[in-house]
């Protein structure tokens, strides 16, 4: 019995610590990214550095592949907001020449950073009609984010949005798009 009272103290703890102090996505680790997945080279279909956002609440078919990632699969970082798959790759939108939801990529930054991002919501061909970049801005990764904790880690600027919309604004994500891979196989 007294077993049974020291375990579940122990548990109460370690949950206490988890979501009091909570570590975050380590975004440092993006400036000295070790790629560790077989990938091999895609063309570069638009350099931007503009890199938007949408919230993961948006996305609210719950029959479709982009619901079932997100529900399933992904983490919400409760310190940055941003998600991620159990490998650490970033949940983004991307336009249909990136292939189905699922697909993992390898996003080198003419900065030196490595984003390591996972498609987990298509872009609407009507935005985005060369199936790359977004008409309207040239935006090729939009981050895939829960709006309400990224705000509260970026801040929000007078336009109200994170990032005044564009997370090219935060260190650890600045940069033109100089290099892309996509993810062929795990590595051994």
């Amino acid at each position: 019995m007294q077993y049974l009272i020291l375990l579940a103290g122990i548990t109460v703890i370690c949950l206490i610590i988890r979501y009091c102090f909570p570590v975050g996505y380590d975004l440092d680790s993006l400036k000295n990214y070790g790629k560790t997945k077989h990938a091999e080279e895609i063309p570069v279909c638009a350099s931007s550095s503009i890199k938007t956002y949408e919230d993961y609440r948006m996305i609210t078919d719950e029959t479709s592949d982009q619901y079932r990632l997100i529900h399933t699969v992904m983490k919400k970082d409760r310190v940055t907001g941003l998600l991620y798959d159990p490998d650490g790759f970033i949940g983004v939108a991307l336009g249909y020449q990136f292939g189905p939801v699922g697909t993992r990529y390898y996003f080198d930054l003419d900065t030196g950073i490595t984003l390591p991002v996972i498609k987990i919501d298509a872009k609407d061909p009507a935005d985005a009609s060369d199936g790359c970049k977004v008409d309207i801005n040239g935006s090729v990764l939009e981050f895939v984010i829960d709006s309400r904790r990224a705000a509260k880690y970026f801040g929000t600027a007078s336009n109200g949005l994170v990032l005044q919309g564009n997370f090219n604004s935060h260190p650890s994500f600045e940069g033109n798009i100089a290099h892309i891979e996509r993810i062929t196989e795990e590595q051994e």
